[in-house]
């Protein structure tokens, strides 16, 4: 089977090295990364013994049992130190900020963090980069109807990012690719909506024609 967009632009991302994917769900990705040899060592954690047990079958499946290592785990707690690349990705971001938070001694010697945030990607951005890492590269995707932010970062000397970076991505804006564009074009829209209902509060009206004004002029 073929990987979906969101996962394809993912192993785009993956430079060769030791991967790690966190919340490996069946294992797709972490299947094709370790094939093509992207992964040249690769581990794949699951939390959840249901989808740890199919995790297992799809690596067995696929003749794959000596090259990734199946991990029955919380995050980042039985990865080796020398793990180049994590992913983190179909998840929120504050569940991506924990696996982090929890075990900063495992990040020590990683190089590489690609996630998918499918909540809070401001937040992890910003977090993300106030611990030694910049980021290089931003792919906006769009699947059933779900728009999706993957977000590669590479360990580095800071560099210095505003608000607006965090929010909506330093490549993405700079970019406005057309998804980009359409998807807050769709944010403007709703905006206009609300302000048509006339029932806001005068503090909720001036945050949403903030923010309207804001998104006109980035996709301008």
């Amino acid at each position: 089977m073929p990987l979906s967009l969101r996962l394809q632009t993912i192993y785009d991302m993956v430079d060769q090295s030791a991967v790690a994917d966190i919340g490996s769900d069946h294992g797709k990705l972490i299947i094709e990364l370790a094939k093509n040899g992207v992964a040249t060592e690769a581990f794949a954690v699951e939390n959840k013994k249901g989808p740890y047990e199919k995790l297992c079958q799809e690596i067995e499946k696929a003749g794959l049992m000596d090259k990734i290592v199946p991990l029955y785990s919380d995050g980042l707690s039985d990865l080796p130190s020398y793990v180049g690349t994590l992913i983190i990705a179909g998840m929120g971001g504050d569940n991506i900020i924990k696996i982090l938070e929890d075990h900063p001694e495992k990040v020590h010697h990683v190089q590489h963090i690609i996630v998918d945030a499918h909540t809070k990607t401001r937040e992890v951005r910003k977090y993300i980069c106030e611990h030694g890492f910049i980021i290089d590269q931003e792919k906006m995707v769009e699947e059933d109807g779900k728009y999706y932010e993957i977000v590669k970062f590479i360990r580095s000397e800071s560099i210095y990012y505003d608000e607006d970076d965090y929010e909506y991505g330093p490549i993405l804006r700079k970019e406005k690719g057309l998804l980009f564009i359409q998807k807050y074009e769709e944010r403007i829209n709703e905006i206009n909506a609300l302000i048509a209902l006339e029932t806001l509060p005068a503090s909720r009206l001036s945050s949403l024609q903030e923010e309207k004004t804001r998104l006109e002029n980035m996709i301008k």
